[in-house]
């Protein structure tokens, strides 16, 4: 049996809690947050990922990226984590909830296609306890429609369809670490962006609206990053 909700231990945690504190560096964007990047990257096959502090968190850049005015449509599943929803209100885009496939509580492909208008800028899915959405049928209907997709993929990481990651098929995908999802940092997340055109944009939303990580990079001296 596979006990819910108990975090994994390695045995590691502790030395490695250790050196970040030697490091100076445990607000983030140090040695650790850039190596689970660089693995991510690698294992999901996904040209850039931002760690983030929650799933939500991930979601919500997600959304700022699409640049939803109000009166622009999201289609997103009626069932789902409240996040999901709240994300796109933050833009004040009009939510238009659609029904699932009872089989797989995933939502359904064919009640998205009725849902579009001219409207519609966003699709946003949500693969639920890790079982994939059908991502053929989603993948045709945003495409010939033209649309963003967002891939809540909070209850995905690991897990996929058709041999690819879920959270790497649409423009965006969303993982969560919180302590109930299949990998735990206590609270974290991560946005996998799958289109670089967004890359320097949101690293700038990451950093508050700042071009911080250039500065990281040495791109960029301290006094003239913006």
């Amino acid at each position: 049996m596979i006990n819910f909700n108990i975090p994994p231990v390695t045995g590691n945690e502790l030395q490695y809690i250790q050196k970040a504190i030697g490091n100076r560096k445990i607000c983030g964007d140090g040695e650790f947050t850039k190596k689970c990047s660089q693995w991510m990257e690698e294992r999901f096959k996904v040209q850039k990922v931002l760690m983030t502090t929650s799933g939500t968190s991930a979601l919500d850049l997600a959304v700022m990226l699409c640049d939803l005015k109000e009166g622009d449509e999201v289609i997103l599943p009626s069932f789902t984590f409240s996040s999901t929803a709240t994300a796109p209100l933050l833009s004040q885009a009009s939510l238009v909830f659609v029904d699932l496939d009872p089989k797989t509580m995933n939502i359904d492909p064919e009640r998205i296609r009725e849902a579009i208008t001219d409207k519609t800028k966003v699709v946003i899915i949500m693969h639920y306890g890790g079982i994939s959405c059908d991502m053929d049928k989603i993948m045709d209907i945003v495409k010939e429609h033209n649309l963003i997709l967002i891939e809540d993929a909070a209850q995905g990481v690991m897990a996929s369809f058709k041999g690819k990651a879920l959270g790497t098929f649409g423009d965006f995908g969303c993982y969560s670490f919180h302590e109930t999802k299949n990998y735990s940092m206590g609270e974290g997340g991560a946005l996998l962006i799958n289109n670089p055109q967004y890359n320097e944009r949101a690293e700038i939303l990451r950093e508050k609206g700042t071009d911080r990580t250039k500065f990281n990079r040495g791109q960029v001296d301290k006094y003239t990053w913006v």
